[in-house]
């Protein structure tokens, strides 16, 4: 998938300032590109100007509220970063969308299926946890184990496991089973699905969820309290997307 966030330049230099201003303070040629992202999203229908007229000023507190922000006229790093996010083109890839259901816990922990050699020489197991407490696996979080998936850096198994205790967390505050969909995808394996070229899942930091229960609802709260510093609202195409990425927190939605 193209990165495409490089067309936005001003909300990108929103993004890394510090400053906050009034979405009708903003110069025109950043309420240009806030308008063209949110035509993206149909929550602007409008022409784009560059004019902070009625229809934008909806449009950006409609934005706004889909993404849990307040202050609905205000336009700061973390407003801009939720924007740019529509420029990234989250899409749902197949993956995220299968319905899995979470290991037994006759298998849970223990060092059996399909294995894998890391980079530092360690060899781990498809039931084997990331973080001995935690009930994530390896194979969970490397669609079992797949040598295409094999952590390529210490690194990345470091992501690996700050994802796991995050993912931990929340598991603890839901009290009941919770499957993983999708976890560590390599460049090659995020391009050929479809995914996003920045996607947090090539960092290892991130993970597609759903709960076995159903209760979407009551998961997604969990994970809006959560320490997760990505969240993506898929609920409608079966999952959750959370991950740990460097920074503020960014809601972001699938189409």
């Amino acid at each position: 998938m193209e990165d495409s966030t490089g067309e936005f330049l001003n909300l990108a230099k929103i993004q890394s300032s510090n400053s906050t201003i009034k979405i009708t303070e903003a110069d025109a040629d950043t309420i240009a590109e806030i308008q063209t992202l949110l035509n993206k999203t149909s929550l602007y229908t409008g022409k784009v100007d560059g004019i902070a007229g009625d229809l934008t000023q909806k449009a950006f507190a409609q934005f706004k509220e889909s993404v849990w922000l307040d202050s609905p006229e205000l336009l700061g790093p973390t407003t801009a970063a939720a924007l740019l996010e529509i420029a990234e083109g989250h899409k749902a890839v197949d993956e995220q969308n299968q319905k899995l259901t979470p290991l037994p816990t006759s298998t849970l922990g223990t060092k059996t299926g399909r294995a894998m050699k890391l980079v530092t020489g360690v060899t781990v197991y498809q039931n084997e946890l990331i973080v001995p407490g935690i009930p994530l696996t390896w194979g969970e979080f490397t669609k079992g184990c797949d040598p295409e998936r094999a952590p390529e850096s210490r690194n990345i198994i470091n992501n690996m496991m700050k994802t796991a205790q995050g993912f931990g967390k929340i598991r603890d505050k839901y009290g009941s089973p919770i499957a993983v969909t999708s976890g560590y995808r390599p460049p090659a394996v995020n391009r050929r699905i479809g995914g996003a070229s920045r996607s947090q899942h090539i960092q290892g930091l991130a993970i597609d969820i759903y709960p076995a229960d159903g209760n979407f609802g009551r998961l997604m709260e969990i994970c809006r309290a959560s320490d997760c510093t990505g969240l993506g609202r898929g609920m409608h195409r079966g999952f959750i997307h959370c991950d740990w990425r460097p920074g503020g927190r960014v809601v972001f939605n699938y189409p």
